[in-house]
């Protein structure tokens, strides 16, 4: 377990839920891409907040993350909440992971961070996981959220522009792509404001260069 991910399996090792149940804003905006009853991958999906509520709607959810407490956490609110046939987490480190190939019907990734040198390669994986005309959401923080003492990535270099989104999936359509101001709800770790984040949705239709 690198440090990264034993610094989150600490935090989540009691028994609150950290970031609550509410999914993200962009996602619940944008499910309606994703094709009824399809098969979904929420990256770094934490104690399953994002893929709960998609396995709730429907989809046959993988929801994945490398630190043992937050999936099992996940695990147990898909029994408390009787969503286990529509919802299996998984509990791997990304950046070792054998990336499925075109198994997904869409990629959700929200809030999910990798240094630049690996940003680009992991945003590869994920569209390499999409089957054809597949979608991938995405939302982060943007640079200009760092010091707002709302919570997230400490580090500017954790976080995207547009431009480092636009660069990573520019074989593919992009079908939005934008940043913007939102409302950051109350968390364990982070505070109630306004933030800053950069979005993108992505088809896997590639561009003719």
């Amino acid at each position: 377990m690198n440090n990264v991910i034993q610094k989150w399996n600490e935090k989540y090792a009691g028994d609150d839920l950290i970031f609550g149940t509410t999914p993200n804003g962009f996602l619940v905006e944008n499910s309606h891409l994703f094709p009824k009853g399809g098969h979904i991958l929420a990256v770094g999906d934490g104690e399953g907040r994002n893929g709960l509520w998609l396995a709730e709607q429907g989809f046959n959810v993988t929801s994945i993350d490398g630190a043992p407490n937050a999936v099992r956490k996940a695990q147990q609110q898909a029994e408390q909440r009787h969503l286990s046939p529509n919802f299996q987490a998984l509990c791997t480190d990304l950046e070792k992971w054998n990336w499925p190939i075109g198994k997904f019907d869409a990629v959700a990734c929200l809030h999910l961070y990798f240094m630049p040198d690996q940003r680009p390669k992991m945003h590869q994986a994920m569209m390499n996981a999409l089957t054809e005309d597949g979608i991938l959401v995405l939302e982060v923080f943007h640079p200009g959220h760092v010091g707002r003492g709302l919570g997230g990535p400490s580090l500017r270099e954790l976080c995207y522009t547009a431009v480092d989104l636009a660069s990573d999936f520019n074989r593919y359509k992009i079908l939005h792509l934008e940043e913007c101001e939102r409302e950051i709800a109350p968390s364990t770790f982070h505070k109630g404001g306004q933030g800053k984040v950069s979005r993108i949705i992505v088809q896997k239709t590639k561009v003719s260069s």
